[in-house]
């Protein structure tokens, strides 16, 4: 049981937590992991035909409750514009991230890979600046050397949420595997809660969740080397034999 570990999500968009790795987020929270998720924006261009500040409202609505579901203790937004991440300095997403990774000193940082799991630039910018904010805060000592930073691989999971197949930019790096099976109904749920995004698995949750893969999948970003593959994000880094 992982009592007290801390774990800290960066995301660009609502919704990007529930997809993909929703039912490890649950699995860790009901192991007594502390997870704070960050989003960098509203979504606020994300409902068709809506203004972005009604949008926004309820796509924020959204997300807390898809957290609350998975077990998500900490929610905060940056609170870019949906859209705009290509145009911010990426020295002040910089220094937000490193700030609260200080502040949160997680021992495991999961986010998007390099290509950010879709072409959408905002998945662009954030999958590019989470790891820097991660090897400097290194330096710096404001997260642990033990600490170590995942990218959500693409996988049958985020097939299923969003027709996105593996990128080679993190092929051959070391894989955790996740059993999520009994954390299904969850994920489900959580998904569901998203109504404006026309979510898929539109029935009752139990009669739905044979219908999701029973793995998710996260590659070792960071620290370099040759790792072996794992079935849990915070278990020690073993050598390849």
């Amino acid at each position: 049981m992982h009592t007290r570990q801390s774990l800290l999500v960066v995301l660009p968009h609502p919704g990007n937590e529930s997809y993909p790795m929703g039912a490890t987020l649950a699995k860790y929270a009901t192991e007594g992991a502390e997870i704070t998720l960050i989003c960098a924006t509203l979504g606020e261009l994300g409902i068709p035909d809506m203004e972005p500040a009604e949008a926004a409202i309820i796509r924020e609505k959204e997300l807390r409750a898809a957290a609350s579901v998975l077990g998500i203790g900490k929610v905060q937004f940056m609170r870019y514009q949906d859209g705009s991440l290509s145009n911010i300095d990426p020295e002040q997403v910089i220094s937000q991230l490193m700030n609260a990774m200080r502040r949160i000193h997680p021992k495991v940082v999961i986010t998007f890979g390099p290509d950010g799991i879709s072409a959408h630039p905002d998945y662009v910018v954030i999958s590019r600046l989470v790891p820097i904010a991660y090897d400097r805060s290194i330096l710096r000592s404001f997260l642990p050397l033990s600490a170590r930073l995942f990218y959500s691989a693409p996988s049958e999971a985020t097939r299923q949420g969003r027709g996105v197949i593996p990128s080679q930019e993190t092929a051959g790096r070391p894989v955790a595997s996740i059993e999520i099976t009994d954390y299904r109904l969850n994920k489900v749920r959580a998904i569901q809660c998203y109504a404006s995004q026309n979510p898929p698995y539109k029935g009752k949750p139990e009669d739905e969740i044979d219908n999701l893969a029973c793995y998710e999948y996260f590659t070792l970003a960071r620290p370099i080397g040759k790792f072996a593959d794992s079935t849990d994000l915070f278990a020690p880094l073993k050598e390849q034999s």
